[in-house]
């Protein structure tokens, strides 16, 4: 099959932007045609060569007909429905706080949604229109992601890995670290970027973070502890991973909610770097989710005939609304920081 897979941005390597190059790597390894595409991103290309991917040089690249395309937000759905009206569409849904990365509610215009939590699940159920939804996990490319070493008897260095981690909470880990001797590292905020994440994870003994730095430090044979901006699940276990997992490793589980005081590195074991070694293969490898993805392509069907709308100047709005939605969440991250420094003065 010939596969267009588009997003908004693919300049930043955050969640949903790992979740594309990913894929399309192993969409290619079984033979398919694959072209990444963005809108945003004038240096996108840069980033789809470094994973050896075909990119499209912005709208004049795109090819002429594709077999199906696969969206990852409402802005690149709209503008692709207009140029490929016969093609169908399957949108992956990341995340239920962004109205833009929930498929559009146009009948007709998504022939299926992926999701890979619950939460999201559950979100896009409750929407008016509601396509095929196709639940699927996380995928991880395992080969990349992968033990360099076993864990120590003792843990010696935690990694708080993530773009998003609101400092109060980087600082409540800090000082458990320091109380119990152990190192403590920062990486994948913009004050402190990684371009090698599996070698960073790697190194460490624990890491802390959610989404897919949770399930990263799973598969590098790491001690996880879920802990973000949004709260916290604890510490990853054969026991807790179902309910983690299900919960997209998001903070927000149905467990009861740890704090700061419950990252007791009292509870870490060097037996599980291999427990969540094993779930990680057995669960979240990313050729099988390519497999999987492949078959959800196959069997969509294609958009009916129906009367043309005004889907362009949809993506326009929909593209303001998400400027706005930016700028609003950097102010308010500014806000928060002056609001810290202000109580630490």
């Amino acid at each position: 099959m010939r596969l267009l897979l588009s997003t908004f941005r693919l300049i930043d390597r955050a969640g949903s932007e790992t979740y594309l190059l990913t894929v399309a790597e192993q969409l290619v390894r079984l033979g398919h045609e694959v072209i990444v595409h963005s809108i945003d991103d004038a240096e996108h290309s840069v980033l789809a060569a470094e994973h050896g991917l075909h990119s499209a040089d912005g709208e004049r690249g795109l090819p002429d007909s594709v077999d199906a395309i696969l969206a990852q937000d409402a802005i690149v759905s709209f503008r692709l429905a207009e140029r490929y009206p016969t093609a169908p569409q399957v949108f992956v849904s990341h995340s239920s706080l962004h109205d833009l990365q929930l498929p559009p509610q146009l009948p007709g215009l998504v022939s299926a949604v992926v999701v890979m939590n619950e939460h999201v699940r559950q979100r896009v159920e409750a929407m008016a229109v509601v396509p095929a939804v196709v639940r699927l996990r996380q995928p991880i490319e395992t080969k990349v992601f992968r033990p360099r070493a076993p864990l120590p008897e003792r843990p010696g260095r935690v990694l708080a890995f993530g773009n998003a981690m609101p400092e109060e909470r980087v600082a409540a880990i800090r000082a458990a670290c320091d109380e119990a001797g152990v190192v403590f590292e920062r990486a994948g905020s913009s004050s402190s970027p990684t371009h090698d994440p599996a070698s960073r994870i790697a190194a460490a003994d624990i890491i802390v973070g959610y989404g897919r730095c949770a399930l990263e430090g799973m598969a590098c044979g790491r001690a996880v502890f879920v802990y973000d901006r949004a709260g916290g699940d604890g510490w990853v276990t054969a026991d807790t991973y179902g309910a983690l997992e299900a919960g997209g490793f998001s903070g927000q589980s149905d467990l009861a909610p740890p704090g700061p005081a419950d990252f007791d590195l009292s509870r870490y074991s060097p037996d599980m770097g291999l427990v969540n070694r094993d779930l990680a293969v057995r669960h979240h490898r990313a050729s099988i989710h390519a497999e999987e993805l492949v078959s959800v392509l196959r069997d969509a069907p294609a958009p009916p005939e129906t009367t043309p709308a005004p889907l362009t100047e949809m993506s326009r709005l929909v593209q303001l609304q998400w400027h706005s939605e930016r700028h609003a969440l950097a102010l308010y991250s500014e806000l928060m920081a002056l609001r810290s420094a202000q109580d630490s003065a």
